[in-house]
């Protein structure tokens, strides 16, 4: 008995010890999205990627305004495709697909000749690049809506904001010739990442939570991305407003910008690790909507404030995405959306954001240079009010947030959840009784004695429940019942 005892604890340590299961540990976990978003920095942020072009040629401006367009309507269209029941996982073939395409865009965009060629030609680049980078975004996010990852700032801002910094710091150092073969090793080394992590073999997804019950939480999703795409715009027209010929870096003043986010990253995980009382992150939102406007006043104010304001602008648009992939991925785990609609709801706002931006400033550039004097102020004013005007309701959505990612549900809520899962699920009359009595925290014994029936009859319906529900044991359950909620 003892040789067998210690069989089985060795066997168990061996599988503790197994390289896929150091991917489980809190921050390794998020290397392999933190390498695919330092991937996407380091194709549109250092100039040595471009080996035929600069890194501000209106060429090469346009094909980052597409890649982001149209990474945002293949993100949408890939989870409207999949639906609630399917998952792009199901499909070995697609991460090393999409891994091969990115790595195999990402060289061919940086020795694209962007001059000598037609528009439509590097457009297909710029297509490939989209559905790959898409596509694993979808990928990491079913990953780790498996493993029920619980997206702390501690973590993911903590890995994020180191990845994203060596990334772009090592990437703007090496020479041109080097930049974009070394920037296609990121997405063969985040997928190479995915797949090795998914040898632990953990398929099961989160029990998708009622349409009836996720409404609210739908909405307050949509009110976030909402607020967030606004963001984003806002940053990115200050940024890019901005001429980069008379700030004190030139033309490197968007790798300055992009490693200016990182640090700010780290500096927010790092107060939020240091502190004792583990405010809820969300609530930083409000925040960063006045370091915004905050921004638009330097930049308003001074020539000589210019470099502050374009910092402000890319680094809390790099904090605003981390935040929000936070926030959905979150909301993910406790079954209000599948992953692939949420992921698309993070990747997707901001980059909309970014594009609406960075387009309205390309157009102020295109007009004549008294014009864009005289439309910069007002628009910026614009911002700054439109800014204003969104952060009474984000203020009054605060609560909604932090109790969807940290309260524990009431009494009425979790009638109201076993009432709409008996609808959603077609349980019967009985069955619904047994599960609200489950969710009261009822034994099998308890519930026969409350119904008058036997012990047996009760554990014929909770496997029932299970089948109708697919759902495997009681704690999937009452973490089902509880609407997936812990503190986060």
């Amino acid at each position: 008995m003892e040789a067998s005892r210690a069989e089985f604890e060795s066997s168990d340590a061996r599988e503790g010890l197994a390289p896929s299961a150091l991917f489980d540990r809190p921050l390794l976990k998020y290397v392999g999205f933190a390498l695919l978003l330092a991937w996407h920095y380091v194709l549109w942020f250092v100039p040595n990627f471009f080996f035929h072009t600069q890194l501000l040629d209106k060429s090469v401006t346009l094909s980052w305004v597409a890649s982001l367009l149209l990474t945002a309507v293949f993100l949408f269209i890939l989870a409207g495709l999949l639906g609630r029941k399917r998952h792009l996982s199901d499909h070995p073939i697609v991460l090393p697909a999409a891994m091969i395409a990115a790595s195999s865009g990402t060289v061919a965009l940086g020795f694209f000749p962007f001059h000598l060629a037609p528009a439509g030609l590097y457009l297909v680049a710029i297509i490939i690049l989209s559905v790959s980078e898409a596509t694993l975004w979808i990928l990491w996010g079913e990953r780790y809506a498996c493993v029920k990852a619980n997206f702390t700032i501690n973590h993911i801002g903590t890995v994020f904001g180191i990845t994203l910094f060596l990334c772009v710091f090592v990437a703007s150092l090496l020479p041109p010739m080097i930049t974009a073969p070394a920037a296609a090793l990121l997405p063969l080394a985040s997928g190479a990442l995915l797949a090795f992590a998914r040898k632990d073999e953990k398929r099961a997804f989160p029990v998708l939570l009622p349409r009836s019950a996720t409404s609210s939480g739908f909405k307050n999703m949509l009110g976030v991305g909402f607020v967030t795409l606004l963001a984003c715009a806002a940053c990115y027209f200050l940024s890019c407003i901005i001429p980069w010929e008379v700030l004190p870096t030139g033309e490197d003043s968007f790798t300055f910008g992009i490693l200016g986010g990182a640090l700010f990253i780290l500096v927010i995980a790092g107060i939020y690790t240091l502190s004792r009382n583990r405010l809820n992150i969300f609530k930083i939102y409000p925040a960063l909507l006045i370091a915004i406007m905050v921004g638009f006043s330097l930049f308003l104010s001074s020539t000589f404030a210019y470099f502050p304001a374009f910092i402000v602008g890319i680094g809390v648009q790099s904090l605003f995405e981390v935040l929000l992939i936070m926030y959905f991925g979150i909301l993910t785990t406790k079954g209000y959306a599948t992953p692939a609609l949420t992921f698309a709801m993070a990747g997707g706002f901001v980059r909309l954001g970014l594009a609406a931006g960075n387009s309205l400033a390309l157009w102020y550039e295109s007009m004549a240079v008294p014009v864009t004097q005289a439309l910069t102020p007002p628009t910026c004013l614009a911002f700054m009010c439109l800014l204003a005007v969104v952060l009474v309701p984000l203020v009054r959505m605060e609560f909604s947030i932090v109790a969807l990612t940290a309260a524990p549900p009431t009494r009425n809520e979790v009638e109201e959840i076993c009432a709409e899962a008996a609808a959603e699920f077609g349980l019967s009359a009985r069955e619904a009784e047994i599960l609200l009595l489950i969710a009261r925290g009822h034994t099998t014994n308890s519930m026969a004695e409350k119904l008058v029936i036997s012990p047996y009859t009760v554990n014929t319906h909770i496997r029932h429940i299970y089948d109708k529900m697919q759902i495997h044991k009681r704690s999937e359950l009452l973490n089902y019942l509880n609407m997936q909620r812990s503190d986060f």
